[in-house]
């Protein structure tokens, strides 16, 4: 008991007011060390020049802050050995009262030299006092200005800090404890234990990029409580009740003094707990953050550097035109960035975080983050209050982020959802087998997925949040990765860094869009096939990609044609998002072929009319500020990369090329009459689409496969096995969708036979009720294979395929007065349905039960597929571009009502 009771006294080798006091005077005395270098005109900015070129300033900051820590912590301690005091020691009332109203000058002096770091921590901090002290009836103004000063300024708080509320206390403690020296031994060995800490442990500095924003410790728990109380101001009240208590603690009697102090140390604790909450677990906006990974912990041992910084790092830190930082010290010879991400301009730590404010290696890449720009730290990179936030909040509800419409099909295709329309995230998908087959297949394809090595954006790229677009390797750095082999890179320090900027190349898109429906293989003319690289010997029409596809040259996209990249057409709120949750990509794409390709005046908006974000693209492209831009019908959004002339005449700039392209009009066969008001323009000029058909999907369970959304090997994977994947011309079909169908009630599109497939769950799970799974689902589609001449007539009122029958042979026959069609199919009838394995429909029929992987879309009606084959009837014998077919567009029943004798007309 003994050995115990001298390790207390060593610990407490002072009473608690005696070591207040010590602490008191220390922090005193080093705050006039510190105040030599310090610059009250410009706090933070001197604060950081004091990390990074004043070792013996850090030292004294750091005695300053810890000193101050622990006076208010004995000084708490003292106040409660006093109330717990019998009355023979009770001070006089007047003193006692001086005491109680001294509490909150400590508070004052302690949250004014919080305030005075200025950085968004302090600056938070003294919004939220100066809001509770407006709200003091009558002389809230007043006091509010009187204590803190005009926002823009810190003068007065400084004032405050270093003379006014540090006097008042002086002379507080001198009237109370009759002396204002500590106890020598106190005094030194206070001064030596906090020496020791402050050579370890750093005062806090918020870096001004974590959108983590919190007071003091002391704080928190009141900040906390703001946060739940309907009117912040009733605090006020609680704190001024609890002086009240405090006051009149020592002359309370018996069990009133029982209770109250039972409910002043109730209230402590539980002040403490609200404390313990705010901290670890608030985080940006004072949302809950139960991963407690953006926590200051006071205790992460960083020691000083004892020694002094060269003069010639000194002069490179001080002529830095951007934020002071340590990185500069290395990589101040740095080149290669775009001009809005230059260190000169953002500094370094604004992307890879880390510490900037020191000269140790080892300490400056302490949670460094090497490759920002991944959604996972996207909030705290690129996403900061001073970069991009609301851009980085919009980005998690895009399609290229959610794969809602991939996952709620793909559920709806195993039979795991009522609907294929239901919002959806791949990052919250399960274990089931809808779920597991698109962990196999399908789950790297998304803006989630992190980018985990350095180097360009290719073909074989998948995810990378904000890099997927923006991330630009010039040929210096490509060189310099490859010379260093960057992947094992430690200590070399590269000289050329990739670029970050607006120059979103095709390649850029490529990677994730060569899938599925292909539209970035398509737009070029490449059609994948479902040959071997061994098996090609004539490579003049074939192309290999980097994953070891072969695809057949077709024909390219007219745009491609002219030069034009995928951002001429699809803007930021597109790719990013426009903050709105969509199911499918068709809700989320705004642009239309008629928002370019107009008849009549043009839809336009002035620069005074552009959002902010649009405007930003255009100072950043240089592009004039006195043009007319067109608008997209849908959003209303300018498309910025196009403008009208003096005369009228529309134009478009390639965003990345520069060059400028005239935008023509609709041909007057397009437009002519009403009979083809419901036709989409992708109706007649996509010229062809890639089509799957016979797919079996199975799962094996002994295979090794890749979790395509944890990025990690194991055991048991779906397996596609392929029929067949020809190229041509899609089927048309009815979207009814207002959405899309704008701003018709319903359009013609096109479709292709996405979902023709069948499914082995009993591979999968053997007690599963579904064995097999058959699905005929037709699915929308925009091919991305533009022509400029549009489809005949005939292709599509005398094409089994376009009508959705499937290739085969459609033919007319006439027997006397009397014509039939006749339709004969291509492939075999399927065993599931009795269909030919590549139709939607069977020949003039109809199909119940789901038809597409869309609510609201459909084939074409039995009446409607009359209405086309009777056209096509007409087109047996009349060419194309006769009269009489010309006529037919402006009203076919009234041509139909005097035909020649000699036509034989389809008998339904």
């Amino acid at each position: 008991m003994n050995y115990l009771n001298k390790i207390g006294s060593f610990i407490k080798y002072d009473t608690f007011g005696a070591l207040a006091l010590a602490n008191f005077l220390i922090c005193v005395l080093s705050g006039v060390f510190l105040a030599i270098p310090f610059d009250v005109a410009n706090p933070y900015e001197s604060i950081r020049e004091i990390l990074l070129i004043n070792p013996g300033a850090v030292f004294f900051r750091n005695i300053h802050y810890w000193s101050a820590q622990f006076f208010l912590v004995f000084t708490i301690l003292h106040t409660w050995d006093y109330l717990n005091e019998d009355s023979t020691g009770r001070l006089k009332k007047g003193v006692w009262m001086r005491l109680v109203v001294s509490l909150l000058f400590v508070f004052y002096v302690m949250i004014s030299g919080f305030i005075l770091k200025a950085d968004y921590d302090s600056l938070q901090a003294r919004r939220i006092i100066d809001s509770l002290i407006m709200a003091i009836p009558w002389i809230g103004g007043l006091l509010s200005y009187s204590l803190l000063g005009p926002d823009e300024s810190f003068q007065l708080l400084y004032v405050h800090h270093i003379a006014t509320a540090t006097i008042f206390l002086v002379i507080i403690i001198i009237e109370h404890a009759k002396t204002f020296w500590a106890n020598g031994k106190t005094f030194f060995l206070t001064l030596i234990l906090l020496s020791v800490i402050s050579y370890f442990f750093m005062a806090p500095l918020h870096n001004n990029l974590n959108p983590v924003v919190k007071g003091p410790w002391y704080f928190l728990g009141l900040q906390e409580i703001l946060h739940w109380m309907s009117r912040p101001a009733w605090t006020l009240f609680i704190i001024a009740g609890l002086l009240v208590l405090v006051y009149y603690m020592p002359v309370l009697k018996n069990n009133w003094a029982k209770y109250s102090r039972i409910i002043l140390l109730c209230l402590f604790f539980v002040y403490m707990f609200l404390t313990g909450i705010a901290y670890f677990f608030r985080g940006e906006n004072w949302k809950w953050d139960w991963q407690v990974q953006d926590v200051f912990m006071p205790f992460e041992i960083k020691p000083i550097n004892i020694y002094n910084t060269p003069d010639s790092l000194i002069n490179i830190l001080l002529s830095a035109e951007g934020k002071m930082e340590g990185c500069l010290a290395c990589h101040q010879n740095m080149e290669g960035f775009s001009p809005s991400h230059d260190p000169a301009a953002i500094g370094c730590a604004s992307c890879h975080l880390g510490d900037p404010y020191t000269l140790d290696k080892k300490v400056a890449h302490r949670k460094m983050i090497n490759i920002p720009g991944n959604l996972n730290v996207a909030s705290r990179t690129c996403g900061t209050s001073d970069c991009h936030p609301e851009i980085t909040e919009r980005i998690q509800n895009t399609l290229m982020t959610t794969l809602s419409g991939l996952v709620s099909v793909d559920r709806f295709v195993f039979n795991e959802a009522p609907v294929p329309g239901i919002l959806s995230h791949i990052a919250e998908i399960g274990h089931s087998a809808a779920d597991g087959h698109l962990r196999d297949l399908c789950a790297n394809c998304h803006l989630g997925n992190p980018k985990t090595e350095y180097g360009p954006i290719n073909q074989l790229s998948r995810g990378g949040g904000c890099n997927a677009c923006h991330l630009n390797y010039s040929n210096k750095a490509k060189n310099e990765l490859v010379c260093t082999e960057y992947k094992t890179v430690t200590n070399t320090i590269l000289m050329h860094h990739p670029e970050l900027s607006l120059n979103i190349t095709n390649q850029h898109c490529f990677g994730c869009h060569s899938r599925s429906g292909r539209i970035a293989t398509n737009y070029e003319g490449w059609h994948e096939t479902l040959l071997d690289e061994e098996e090609v010997t004539d490579w003049g029409k074939y192309r290999l990609l980097e994953d070891k596809r072969v695809f057949e040259f077709i024909s390219a996209d007219v745009h491609h044609e002219s030069g034009m990249d995928c951002i001429d057409c699809h803007n930021s709120y597109e790719t990013m998002g426009d903050g709105k949750h969509h199911i499918h990509e068709e809700f989320q794409v705004k642009i239309m072929c008629g928002d370019c390709h107009f008849s009549g005046g043009a839809n336009t908006l002035t620069i005074d009319q552009l959002d902010a974000e649009t405007y930003k693209i255009l100072q950043l492209k240089g592009y004039p500020k006195d043009r007319k831009f067109l608008k997209k019908q849908k959003s209303g959004i300018a498309i910025v990369n196009t403008f009208i002339d003096e005369i009228g005449k529309p134009w478009l700039v390639s965003k990345n090329s520069g060059k400028t392209l005239p935008v023509l009009p609709p041909a007057e066969i397009c437009s002519r009459g009403n009979a083809h008001d419901d036709l989409s323009c992708e109706a007649c000029h996509t010229a062809w689409a890639p089509q799957c058909t016979g797919c079996h999907n199975v799962y094996e369970k002994n295979s090794e496969g890749y979790d395509l959304l944890e990025n990690r090997f194991k055991t048991g994977t779906w397996v596609e096995y392929a029929g067949i994947f020809p190229a041509g011309p899609p089927a048309l079909g009815v979207d009814e969708r207002k959405e899309t169908a704008f701003p018709n009630t319903r359009k013609i599109g096109t479709f292709i036979n996405g979902m023709v497939l069948s499914i082995d769950l009993s591979s999968f799970d053997n007690d599963d009720e579904d064995k097999e799974i058959f699905h005929r689902l037709y699915a929308p589609t925009a091919a991305h294979t533009t022509s400029r001449k549009g489809r005949g007539c005939k292709s599509c009122h005398n094409d089994p395929l376009a009508i959705g029958y499937g290739r085969g042979k459609l033919d007319y026959i006439i027997e006397g007065e009397k014509g039939t069609w006749q339709f004969t199919s291509q492939f075999v009838l399927n065993n599931y349905d009795g269909l030919p394995e590549d139709a939607w429909i069977g020949f003039l029929g109809e199909r119940k039960g789901w038809t597409t992987t869309r609510e609201g879309v459909r084939p074409f009606t039995i009446e409607e597929q009359k209405r086309i084959l009777t056209v096509g009837t007409c087109l047996t014998c009349h060419s194309e571009d006769s009269e009489v077919m010309l006529q037919s567009l402006d009203d076919f029943d009234e041509v139909l009502k005097r035909v020649s004798g000699k036509c034989v007309l389809v008998a339904w």
